[in-house]
């Protein structure tokens, strides 16, 4: 699957990962697996901002590419969902939205092709609520 974005970054930044907090760190841990294919890279705890926390990170998907990190506060609640959208790319969208269904996600709008960016777009929602959007390029933009 290639990407078709151009690269580039001002100041010699790069991005390189996103955390999104959870209330449920290893169920939420098995949807991410079992529903986007993300492979654990590692295992955390530690404290961050005075507050302790654990934390999955996942593998990138592609050499140098930015990972995904599912965080939780121990001593309360996450945030509400909703506060992030991550981004992923498929090549069977159709079967990422019956992955999330089969375990306990929704689906709250069918699939949708933009021709305008040759894609179709789904939004998955995890089963605290944090929403994903998954494309798949179909090579046809207008």
């Amino acid at each position: 699957m290639s990407d078709p974005r151009t690269a580039g970054s001002n100041f010699g930044m790069t991005y390189i990962f996103a955390k999104t907090f959870v209330h449920d760190l290893d169920a939420m841990a098995r949807f991410y697996e079992n529903v986007l294919g993300l492979i654990p890279f590692n295992r955390h705890q530690d404290a961050m901002f005075g507050r302790p926390i654990d934390e999955i990170t996942y593998q990138a998907s592609y050499a140098g590419g930015p990972s995904l990190t599912l965080i939780k506060y121990m001593d309360s609640e996450g945030p509400l969902a909703g506060e992030a959208v991550q981004g992923f790319m498929t090549d069977d969208l159709e079967a990422v939205v019956e992955r999330t269904l089969a375990h306990g996600g929704s689906v709250p709008e069918p699939i949708r092709e933009i021709p305008e960016f040759g894609l179709k777009v789904a939004f998955i929602i995890d089963p605290e609520g944090h929403i994903n959007e998954v494309i798949q390029m179909t090579g046809a933009a207008a």
